[in-house]
């Protein structure tokens, strides 16, 4: 068990507290001034145990950090955390209520992380489980979510939150489970059941714009290799702008070709990519676009001032 805290399992969705008045710090400390203002090295530092002064600090800090935790200063609640993990380096308590923080940052892989460093330094702290099972859940791995609530129901008995957060992954596990029961090879995606080739509607009423000239290609083949990444004509890439902008529609036939080649393209690329800014020429920059929510004339704008991509 931490040695300078007191668990209250009937608690856990909740920080720990300082609850040892032999151990609680009385001592009123400004949070904006705390990071500054230990300066000492711990015994901890040069390889012994936490002193009682150590412990103390580590106390001190952890106020702090919960305080901070409830005015929803999390990434202040992080630091004083981490302050007082150099006092005291093992506490499950610490590591469980940085894992809180962590949460409410959203950065689940961090409390994941801490919650590892929890249950590793007391595998007989419930929190640590609490925490990291609250982490797993919310990255949708609800197995992993579930081992740890089953591991706090059985450390907490009498938990009715935890018993609630069990079931919730049991019933997740379950849909999951039911979900990839029913994929199957008739459920495989439009893109790869369609053929736009077949794709004709109203022809007689389309005045838009045509890749390979003035009407409907006949050439199935020869579309396909127009619409590859790279060889689409710029003329019909400017007029079907210009058709769309006039509030006119592009043929769907060429929509769905677009769609399923922009998919495979896609498919082939890593999730993180290296583009290099031009170093020669005029154009010595790059235009970064950001998310224009389907505003189509913002996008346009974006061209009219930066012109098209090079790419």
């Amino acid at each position: 068990m931490d040695p300078i805290e007191k668990v209250d399992d009937a608690k856990l969705a909740e920080t720990e507290e300082t609850e040892s008045s032999t151990t609680s710090s009385t001592v009123d400390i400004d949070p904006e001034t705390t990071a500054s203002g230990v300066d000492d090295v711990p015994s901890i530092a040069n390889g012994n145990t936490p002193t009682d002064d150590d412990t103390k600090k580590s106390v001190d800090l952890k106020a702090l950090g919960n305080d901070a935790l409830k005015e929803s200063h999390f990434t202040q609640a992080v630091e004083h955390y981490t302050q007082a993990l150099v006092y005291t380096p093992n506490s499950a308590v610490l590591f469980s209520n940085r894992a809180m923080a962590y949460i409410k940052m959203e950065s689940f892989g961090l409390a994941i992380s801490d919650g590892d460093a929890a249950t590793g330094a007391d595998p007989t702290y419930a929190k640590g489980f609490y925490r990291r099972g609250s982490a797993y859940f919310a990255l949708n791995k609800y197995k992993a979510a579930r081992k740890d609530f089953r591991a706090v129901c059985k450390l907490a008995p009498r938990s009715k939150d935890a018993r609630t957060k069990l079931a919730t992954c049991e019933r997740a596990v379950r849909q999951a489970a039911f979900a990839a029961a029913i994929i199957s090879e008739d459920a495989k995606p439009l893109s790869e059941t369609m053929d736009p080739g077949t794709m004709y509607g109203n022809d007689s009423g389309y005045d838009g714009p045509h890749p390979s000239g003035g009407s409907l290609s006949g050439d199935p083949d020869a579309e396909i290799c127009l619409f590859q990444p790279g060889s689409l004509p710029l003329e019909f890439v400017k007029a079907a702008i210009q058709h769309f902008k006039d509030q006119k529609l592009i043929h769907k036939r060429y929509v769905a070709r677009l769609l399923v080649t922009c998919k495979k393209y896609f498919q082939t690329l890593p999730s993180l990519l290296k583009i290099s800014i031009p170093t020669k020429g005029d154009k010595k920059h790059i235009t970064v676009c950001g998310d224009t929510h389907g505003q189509y004339y913002d996008v346009l704008n974006i061209f009219e001032l930066n012109g098209l991509p090079s790419a």
